[in-house]
């Protein structure tokens, strides 16, 4: 039985204007690297209008923090008009894309609960909740910090590469 509980809610952040796509990709690809996740992407949508194109990504990141416990951070990405552009800089010109990005981050935690006597049981699931609420967390708020801790990374990390990319190409 595995339970799936939302810790970390809708961070969200928006960017319009210069940037390239495969930087993007890649800097989310990295920073998957650096902390230890696994990568595995849920959808990639590239739709072509009359305004540009329109990207949607879905990535969840896992990882196992111990037996019982793995933490999920899944990453949405809607890369709307984006369209291609030639500038041009230090005499070479470089191709960007320019287009509106709207990026949105949750982080679960996710518990596989063995099938044994004290963790079926309603009654026992009940006290443990109750010992986690008020004595102690054994079980289930163990690693909430750390999930969180990681989405804000990724968060703060877009954040800069977007506010680095508007200077870089402006």
């Amino acid at each position: 039985m595995v339970e799936k509980k939302q810790v970390l809610y809708d961070l969200r952040t928006a960017y319009s204007g210069p940037f390239i796509v495969e930087d993007f990709y890649a800097e989310i690809d990295s920073w998957i690297r650096e902390n230890g996740f696994e990568k595995e992407p849920k959808k990639k949508m590239e739709h072509v209008t009359k305004n540009g194109k329109k990207i949607e990504l879905v990535v969840e990141a896992h990882r196992h923090l111990d037996d019982l416990h793995h933490s999920i951070i899944v990453l949405r990405a809607l890369l709307d008009n984006v369209k291609e552009a030639t500038i041009k800089k230090n005499g070479k010109k470089i191709m960007i894309n320019r287009g509106d990005v709207f990026v949105n981050i949750d982080g679960w935690m996710q518990s596989h609960i063995h099938g044994s006597f004290y963790q079926v049981k309603p009654v026992y699931y009940f006290i443990r909740a109750v010992i986690d609420k008020f004595i102690y967390n054994f079980w289930s708020d163990k690693y909430d910090g750390t999930v969180v801790s990681e989405g804000n990374e990724l968060f703060k990390r877009i954040r800069a590469f977007f506010q680095l990319q508007k200077y870089k190409y402006e």
